[in-house]
């Protein structure tokens, strides 16, 4: 390997990592590829192992999550905890995070069956929610059914809601 293409491969896994960091979502390969020029699937998936491998380190905050044919970068569970006042939604009001955890553990609920247990505010939560893209809301009848979207499974960094479930019903230590 020539110390050229050494530069053009730093290069690609630099705007790889960019692209990684400037986007809420997870990227199809496809679409990394596009960014380096069209590169081949390959290239870009070593590119992706690699700078997997350099940000496994200890010293590294973040980490790369592949999931199917995407990639994505988030902040190391390790970290999480001393960092997450400084991500998006952290203002969404105490009510409405409850009404989103009833929604997801019941998942899917009726507006109507959540508005039963919290009460008439439970409409406004449930608009704030949709607005912020962690609830998608389906018609049923007279009432609509409140599904958690996938922004609300990366934003929580859960792969399913039965992930969700598993840990509000875990036992806690507390005596």
């Amino acid at each position: 390997m020539t110390s050229e293409d050494v530069d053009t491969r730093t290069r690609d896994k630099a705007l790889l990592e960019a692209a990684l960091f400037l986007t809420e979502k997870p990227i199809p390969r496809k679409t990394l590829a596009s960014v380096l020029g069209q590169a081949s699937i390959d290239y870009v998936d070593q590119l992706l192992e690699e700078l997997a491998g350099e940000l496994a380190a200890p010293q590294r905050g973040l980490e790369l999550l592949r999931r199917g044919d995407t990639a994505q970068l988030q902040v190391k569970r390790t970290c999480i905890g001393s960092v997450a006042h400084l991500a998006p939604h952290q203002d969404v009001p105490r009510p409405v995070l409850r009404s989103l955890a009833m929604i997801a553990y019941n998942h899917p609920m009726t507006q109507s069956a959540l508005v039963k247990a919290r009460g008439n505010k439970a409409y406004g939560h449930v608009q704030e929610l949709v607005e912020r893209g962690l609830v998608r809301p389906e018609e049923k009848g007279r009432t609509l059914l409140l599904h958690v979207t996938d922004e609300f499974l990366r934003y929580f960094g859960l792969e399913s809601v039965e992930e969700f479930r598993f840990h509000a019903e875990a036992p806690t230590s507390e005596g």
